[in-house]
């Protein structure tokens, strides 16, 4: 380890610069209560040499959970899908890893023109026209998107259907704090899905003053939601004297599974918002992660954050700027839709290059694999004495099971076996103690899913 050190003389000499005798008289202000006479409660020095092994002894007792070590079916908004090589490779030159938010544009081409890319990508995930880049993860893009809502509509009341993740129903909850908005919460039926008609309901209570309706699809327990029916249902509210309400659909979207299932754009949806963590980027111990961003052309100017656009210079050459940024601390003032300040751009650009490495085709293979290998585990275990699937709906690729003994019991067993079966839905806060969420991605073989059945068969005797 390096160290730049002064000496004594050098010590002497600066303390003289300033007046005073000694490195004690710089505190001599302080009451003595708040000073440390002592020594720090630290153990001894070591060498560079003994230091790294204890590190690296340190390290060793992670556990993570995207390893070759673990076989990883947690799920809940953070999955452990396949990343291809070329993403680190690219992702960490010297020119992506060390650039903070382009500013100056004339030295950030490299940089503006990924995010630029980025954005183009996440329109045809989405099938919307325009995408920002970028938001912090899922949960704060769901609540841009219903500020974004309130501002473009000026109503005050935002319908959230209660089978979101609950982290994202909080997070939409403390943004709403202090604002003269009402959030309403549409109630889960038993097929873990909302209904229809308790949306229309809740539209014709608030006639006139419903921002928007904000629904998952996979839902919190891996369901498909009905994106079209309710959707419909919010452009077609009507005010008391009969006009368009102008509700609008906010999607919340998994990338990955818009390679299978139908787009939120497709569905009616006026803004789409995503974690982005299944693009390329680790699991990484919670974060950070990367939020997405899309909304039709008639709210371009409502969006938050920062859109990078394309242009030409003066001899007509391509080029790439920072363009319509709504923030404070930019033209807008106190005018700004946002106060969103991290660009998350590395991240970004992983999910860029990721996209680029998949391609269309690969993205479906990859959602296509995800969505047999969870059907295909579902049926093993739902089969299982004691086990049953706690839903009849379609799902993607994660699922509750309904068990006979504790979640807790059956994830402490895994421990012992290096397999991760799942995320307990008390814990969560989306089921009870006897109940599992179980993901599948691509990346799980057979003989993982033949050992997590032989983990809960066991477990459930």
């Amino acid at each position: 380890m390096d160290y730049i050190q002064i000496t004594e003389k050098q010590r002497a000499q600066m303390l003289a610069a300033i007046g005073v005798a000694k490195v004690e008289d710089l505190y001599a202000t302080l009451p003595d209560g708040a000073r440390l006479r002592g020594l720090l409660n630290l153990p001894p020095a070591r060498s560079e040499l003994e230091l790294q092994r204890e590190l690296a002894r340190l390290a060793g007792l992670n556990r993570p959970a995207a390893s070759a070590a673990e076989s990883c079916f947690m799920g809940g908004g953070a999955y452990d899908h396949f990343i291809p090589a070329v993403v680190d490779d690219l992702a960490t030159k010297g020119e992506f890893v060390t650039p903070y938010t382009p500013y100056q544009a004339e030295a950030s081409q490299g940089s503006l023109q990924a995010f630029f890319e980025f954005q183009t990508q996440v329109c045809r995930l989405t099938g919307l026209d325009v995408a920002n880049a970028s938001l912090y993860e899922g949960a704060t893009a769901a609540a841009e998107a219903v500020l974004m809502a309130l501002n473009a509509t000026g109503r005050r009341r935002v319908l959230v259907a209660a089978t979101l993740h609950p982290h994202y129903r909080a997070v939409i909850r403390t943004y709403l704090t202090d604002l003269p908005a009402e959030l309403i919460e549409i109630p889960a039926t038993a097929d873990g899905t909302i209904a229809l008609d308790s949306v229309r309901k809740q539209l014709e209570l608030g006639r006139g003053d419903t921002a928007c309706v904000v629904v998952q699809s996979p839902n919190v327990f891996g369901l498909i939601e009905d994106w079209n029916s309710l959707f419909a249902a919010a452009h077609q509210s009507q005010t008391a004297d009969g006009a368009s309400a102008g509700t609008l659909g906010v999607a919340l979207f998994n990338p990955i599974a818009c390679g299978l299932l139908k787009r939120p754009g497709d569905c009616g949806a006026d803004i789409a918002a995503g974690e982005g963590q299944p693009l390329g980027v680790p699991l990484q111990f919670g974060g950070p992660w990367l939020g997405l961003f899309a909304a039709r052309q008639s709210l371009l100017r409502r969006m938050p954050g920062r859109l990078v656009g394309q242009t030409a210079d003066a001899q007509g050459r391509r080029g790439f700027c920072l363009t319509l940024q709504t923030r404070e601390q930019h033209i807008r003032g106190a005018k700004a839709t946002s106060n969103v300040c991290t660009n998350q751009g590395l991240l970004a650009v992983r999910a860029t290059i990721y996209l680029s490495a998949m391609g269309p085709q690969g993205l479906r293979q990859a959602a296509e694999q995800c969505f047999h290998k969870a059907h295909h585990a579902a049926g093993l275990l739902a089969g299982l004495p004691g086990y049953a699937l706690a839903h009849r709906g379609a799902f993607f690729h994660e699922f509750v099971l309904n068990c006979p003994v504790p979640a807790r019991k059956i994830i402490d067993a895994g421990r012992d076996r290096h397999i991760l079966p799942g995320i307990d839905c008390a814990k969560l806060g989306i089921g009870n103690e006897k109940q599992l969420l179980v993901a599948v991605t691509e990346k799980r073989s057979r003989s993982e899913i033949d050992a997590l059945v032989s983990l809960l068969r066991e477990v459930g005797r």
